[in-house]
């Protein structure tokens, strides 16, 4: 079953914005939650606290206040004070009631009772035997066990609110716990969220690019895949349809430059078989003039037919899939026939070459590696002055062939490093030695040792010294 795969690339963006601050939300309200809890549970220690306190006090009061009343009584005899005595005792009534309503243990709810019913036992005792009389003197001193009972109390009412305020800090601790171990997982998971999210959102982008890339390459035969969302696996679709296209069209250049390739030698042969025939007066003789116009034609017909081969070995050289010839050779011999091949031009622009070859046998195809050669030494040609030395030198290492060429040049300009190797690109700083080149030999070269999986690069040289160039092949001999 395939995947669900979101409509646009917007849409993507907002599911994974969403996911992502969910977590972050969730952590908001579950930090709101505590807050609003504790809270609540500061507002009712504080509550009990000045309940406790204030109840605790009035109840002392109130009976001092009743003792107070009791002994007025007791020695004037004045009625009035019994009504007073009553209310005295309705009001610690309710005190003791709404002291029942905190916070206290079974133990000081038992003191609170206990107090309740010595209270009232004092008011049927002192009120209902005569004044003065023994046992109306007898409830008077049992307000020593009431003040005792008030004074446990009021203590027990400090015990429990010390108690209310450390469970509040233990809360208050425990909803900081709480929230640490919250917040950090709900981090954590808003990371991982990220994560996934970013990896699904470049993921993509990335695919595309490097399609870009393979096709700027001319690879064109890697299908392009993209998997995301359906706007982007559109683009791929029609990247993919781009991709054919340019296929086609590379086969049909390929196929133009084939055809127009042959189309050219056919009469170029011709000319250079007439220019010949000319040269060597085989239709008669010439004057210095004609002589003069014949060196001509065979020199720019020469000049043509290497340029028209170049065209051709650089578009063979873009088919990796033609069939290679290879075979056991001396590179050390095919160096030193090419740099033979060159002598009379070398000669002409007044060069030396400075020769350290080692006997290297190698595995390859002796066309592409000539050509290589080749087109490495008319490249130093072209960038060397008159009177100067190109350095040549050649050695195994590790199975492996190191071909390193030097010119006596002013070397390649930085920015032109990375262009050198460019189909038709030519330096500013080439010693033109005739009819100026198509700017194929580098590339062709480049092309060439890819074949035979080795390397051709641009060594880093001081301002001035010439460019140093270096190849590197396996020597894979049989």
């Amino acid at each position: 079953m395939k995947p669900y795969r979101p409509k646009s690339f917007f849409i993507l963006l907002l599911t994974g914005f969403a996911f992502v601050t969910l977590p972050l939300l969730i952590a908001l309200g579950s930090a709101e939650f505590y807050i609003n809890n504790l809270a609540k549970q500061n507002v009712l220690a504080v509550h009990n606290s000045v309940a406790l306190t204030k109840n605790s006090r009035e109840l002392m009061d109130h009976l001092l206040s009743q003792e107070r009343k009791a002994r007025l009584y007791d020695v004037l005899g004045d009625p009035a004070d019994i009504p007073e005595i009553k209310q005295k005792q309705t009001e610690i009534k309710f005190i003791i009631e709404r002291l029942l309503k905190l916070p206290f243990e079974n133990k000081e709810k038992q003191l609170l009772e206990d107090l309740l019913g010595s209270e009232n036992a004092f008011v049927v005792k002192f009120l209902n035997n005569s004044r003065k009389s023994p046992l109306s003197q007898e409830a008077l001193q049992d307000f020593s066990v009431l003040y005792d009972l008030a004074r446990r109390i009021l203590s027990a009412s400090q015990i429990v609110m010390t108690s209310e305020n450390e469970k509040y800090r233990n809360a208050v601790q425990r909803a900081q716990t709480s929230l640490l171990w919250q917040t950090s997982f709900l981090i954590a998971l808003s990371i991982i969220l990220l994560s996934i999210f970013a990896y699904l959102l470049i993921r993509p982008i990335r695919q595309i690019d490097h399609a870009l890339v393979r096709l700027g390459d001319g690879n064109f035969s890697t299908p392009v895949d993209i998997s995301g969302p359906r706007d982007l696996e559109l683009l791929g679709t029609r990247l993919d349809w781009l991709r054919s296209r340019l296929a086609n069209l590379e086969k049909e250049k390929n196929k133009f430059v084939a055809h127009f390739s042959h189309e050219l030698k056919t009469p170029l042969a011709s000319v250079r078989e007439s220019t010949e025939l000319l040269e060597e007066e085989v239709v008669g003789p010439l004057n210095e003039q004609q002589k003069k116009v014949v060196q001509i034609l065979s020199k720019n017909s020469r000049q043509l037919q290497k340029l028209i081969e170049n065209i051709v070995n650089f578009n063979m050289a873009q088919l990796r899939n033609q069939p290679f010839f290879n075979t056991n050779f001396r590179l050390d011999a095919l160096t030193l026939e090419i740099i033979e091949d060159h002598k009379a031009i070398l000669i002409s622009n007044n060069l030396a070459v400075d020769v350290k070859i080692n006997e290297v046998p190698i595995f390859g195809d002796p066309n592409q590696i000539r050509t290589i050669i080749d087109n490495l030494l008319s490249n130093a040609i072209k960038h060397s002055p008159s009177g100067q030395k190109i350095y040549i030198s050649l050695q195994s290492s590790n199975d492996n062939v190191i071909f390193d060429i030097v010119d006596s040049g002013t070397g390649v300009l930085p920015e032109e490093r990375t262009k050198i190797f460019t189909p038709f690109y030519q330096g500013e700083n080439v010693l033109y030695k005739g009819i100026k080149g198509t700017g194929l030999g580098l590339a062709i070269a480049r092309e060439y040792v890819a074949n035979h999986n080795g390397t051709l690069e641009l060594l880093s040289s001081d301002e001035g010294k010439g460019a140093h160039f270096r190849m590197i092949l396996p020597q894979g001999c049989n």
